[in-house]
């Protein structure tokens, strides 16, 4: 269903998406996120299908997500709202509005904000909105609402993370691979959850993690068989707070940074 330029998109939850609380995991709730923008897109030609035999394709930069409310859990229906707030510089703006079952306030549950560009797949050279798409119309579309953030704040590596703790590595495998043959930008959320599973200490039969907040920032791609080594700390000034960054063995700028809120609670 789309309506004033939004798209709606319905996911049944299976309980093959879910965590061992029957919880949606937040990896997959991300894959469907990214469905219903690729659906909005067909708006304006430029889905994913659009762009590949054009040898184009899209790149996510930085994503943001908020959770005020309990996940969608197996047998319910994740509803994604999501809509362009138009284009900055070379950036897209891509909003979203999570809903469980029913699209009112009551059954709200979190929201997020992302930046996309456009590049050519073959060495990933950015590209001019208008070199792709009627940007008249697409601004002229667009709802200005903002999903969560109006610019996405930065994240900042910290050189200090190498010198805490166990570090853990990750070889990028066939089932870790996107479209463009790079790791998928949802396996980067997965990484840094497990990590901070691992960094916190959880036990599934006996705890559940929290999610509050994920801010992710997409660096430099990973490709098949890198392996990609994986740190993490706690914030100074919030004990809820996590910082997670990855980066390619033997690289000496990190491919990826990513900020969680959460908390472990009993089942």
């Amino acid at each position: 269903m789309k309506n004033h330029h939004h798209t709606i998109g319905h996911y049944p939850v299976r309980m093959q998406d879910c965590d061992p609380t029957r919880r949606i995991h937040l990896h997959r709730l991300f894959d469907f996120a990214q469905d219903a923008d690729d659906q909005n897109c067909a708006l304006y030609g430029i889905q994913s299908v659009d762009l590949h035999p054009r040898g184009l394709c899209w790149i996510l930069i930085s994503h943001a997500s908020s959770f005020t409310g309990a996940l969608p859990r197996g047998e319910d229906t994740l509803i994604v709202d999501s809509w362009t707030r138009g284009t900055r510089g070379v950036r897209f703006l891509r909003e979203n509005r999570y809903y469980k079952n029913i699209v009112d306030d009551a059954h709200y549950f979190g929201s997020a904000t992302s930046e996309w560009i456009i590049c050519t797949r073959g060495d990933h050279r950015p590209l001019r909105p208008s070199d792709v798409m009627d940007t008249e119309k697409f601004n002229n579309d667009r709802d200005a609402s903002v999903g969560l953030f109006d610019k996405i704040p930065r994240l900042l590596a910290d050189d200090s993370i190498w010198q805490m703790g166990e570090h853990h590595t990750h070889e990028v495998v066939l089932s870790d691979l996107d479209t463009n043959t790079h790791l998928h930008s949802a396996c980067y959320l997965r990484l840094a959850i497990d990590q901070l599973g691992r960094h916190r200490a959880l036990d599934p039969a006996q705890d559940m993690l929290i999610v509050n907040a994920i801010h992710l920032q997409y660096i430099q791609e990973v490709n098949f068989g890198q392996r990609l080594l994986i740190a993490s700390k706690n914030t100074e000034d919030d004990p809820d707070a996590f910082l997670v960054e990855g980066r390619v063995e033997g690289a000496d700028n990190p491919s990826f940074l990513a900020r969680l809120e959460g908390r472990i609670v009993a089942r």
